[in-house]
């Protein structure tokens, strides 16, 4: 295994979830007239600052599973063995329901890094053509593996999550929509010099 697949892969990723936030998390805009009256310029720093916070929070939570999911595999590599996502579904302590769908998740993500982490290139895009054979037909299976278990995940944790946050629904609508637009976006970048 090569550290700098590792690394190749986390910039992706977050480059990804930071993409992916500005399709979620909507940038406070800044008119002229705001710095001519001095309240209003105050209020737009405030919810300025919200947004970053938010933004932070978000990156955050985008990134959590994943990692659990990067180390999961880049330790069944170091051993030998399959990636173990059902220990790391478990410790999340969630309904029984809602684990067998973070579970899914975690695995799609797990086989996707050790892919990933066995291949060979000097980009995050080369790596992928390494790791699916240069077939974009195989990396889009894995694209709509990903959706599916995301969206089934989603799905499971929504009614919790509503009672406790207004527009729970809105906001996984977009980050559903957000990672479908780049992530074919994404696609086309990566087979475009193979064809």
């Amino acid at each position: 295994m090569n550290m700098d697949n590792k690394e190749l892969i986390i910039d992706h990723e977050k480059k990804f979830a930071s993409k992916l936030a500005g399709h979620v998390i909507v940038k406070p805009k800044l008119s002229a007239w705001m710095i001519f009256i001095p309240f209003i310029f105050i209020f737009y720093f405030q919810d300025f600052s919200k947004y970053k916070k938010q933004r932070k929070e978000f990156l955050g939570n985008w990134f959590l599973s994943r990692k659990k999911a990067m180390n999961e595999a880049e330790e069944a590599i170091d051993e030998g063995r399959k990636p173990n996502t059902q220990d790391i579904a478990d410790q999340a302590n969630l309904k029984a329901k809602v684990t067998g769908k973070y579970e899914r998740f975690l695995k799609v993500m797990a086989t996707h890094y050790t892919l990933l982490l066995n291949a060979k290139g000097e980009s995050y895009q080369a790596l992928v053509r390494s790791a699916y054979r240069g077939r974009q037909g195989e990396f889009l299976f894995f694209i709509n593996q990903l959706a599916e278990a995301e969206n089934q995940l989603n799905k499971a944790l929504a009614p919790q999550l509503k009672k406790e946050a207004d527009g729970v629904s809105a906001t996984i609508k977009k980050i559903e929509k957000g990672s479908a637009k780049l992530r074919q976006e994404e696609l086309k970048e990566i087979f475009s010099s193979i064809i």
